[in-house]
């Protein structure tokens, strides 16, 4: 008996690419188009979950200020030397610099997600009042939308205030976070708040991304877009869907390094808050 050579091997190895190859290049090509497929479904199921049921089916706003006749809370208003003394942060902006990068993030994540863009209105405006997803970018000083949903949620996550030496500040767990600088390195802070308007699933929820400038809100909206997910494996576990507040802190110019410092989350039970 001879044995067996490679050069003999050859003719069946060139007949079994022939006829198999094409077959299970075809089956590799379905199977990857299968699992983009049910990725893509599953990502749009928790976004629904995220935002709620009806997310597809009707408009959602994002409340923008229009940065005319900004008015503070408590009534106070800027001054020429508020300006001056935010202009000596390193790396300050002229507020309303990044909202267009802001409405581009968010728009792309909801077409992505939903097929379908977000409706821009500045806070001066009448934003959805059916029961709408609603996304204000900016703090109570600049989106007086950001104010009413405050006011509305009573501060029991967050709030807007002034630390001992009266510079701007969240509230959030306790403690007055503002900005600082540490190591020639200038710190914003910023907040991702959720509300829901309803504990049903189909209950649209109102999102606030705000920083103590322009560099948090940016990095607020930037967080948001690339952690909604892991913020709904947080906060809405058990089939419930509870309202977050997310604390950031991140460097000036720098919006992609934001980092959680802090979090709290407000309990539902029977449609009440415990």
């Amino acid at each position: 008996m001879h044995p067996i050579r490679y050069g003999d091997l050859a003719p069946l190895s060139r007949f079994i690419a022939a006829h198999l190859g094409a077959p299970i290049s075809v089956l590799a090509e379905q199977a990857s188009e299968a699992a983009r497929v049910f990725t893509d479904s599953w990502n749009k199921f928790l976004f629904r979950r995220f935002w709620g049921e009806s997310i597809s089916s009707r408009d959602v706003d994002l409340v923008i200020d229009s940065y005319e006749n900004v008015v503070l809370r408590n009534r106070f208003r800027w001054t020429d030397s508020d300006h001056k003394q935010a202009q000596g942060f390193t790396g300050e902006v002229i507020p309303g610099t990044f909202s267009p990068q802001a409405t581009a993030m968010l728009t792309a994540l909801f077409l992505r997600h939903t097929g379908k863009g977000l409706r821009i209105v500045t806070d001066m405006e009448e934003a959805n009042k059916e029961d709408g997803a609603l996304i204000c970018y900016g703090s109570s000083d600049s989106n007086f939308k950001t104010f009413e949903l405050e006011a509305e949620s009573g501060g029991v996550l967050c709030q807007f205030t002034f630390n001992d030496s009266g510079e701007r500040g969240f509230r959030v767990g306790g403690n007055v976070h503002s900005i600082e600088k540490r190591d020639g390195v200038t710190y914003d802070k910023a907040i991702v708040l959720r509300l829901l308007t309803s504990q049903r699933d189909s209950g649209q929820c109102q999102v606030v991304c705000a920083g103590l400038s322009e560099w948090g809100s940016l990095a607020a909206v930037h967080y948001l877009v690339r952690n909604w997910k892991v913020l709904h494996r947080r906060f809405d576990g058990f089939g419930q869907r509870r309202d977050f507040c997310v604390l950031l802190e991140v460097p000036f110019g720098h919006c992609q390094e934001a980092r959680e410092l802090a979090s709290a989350v407000w309990w539902h039970r029977n449609g009440r808050v415990k």
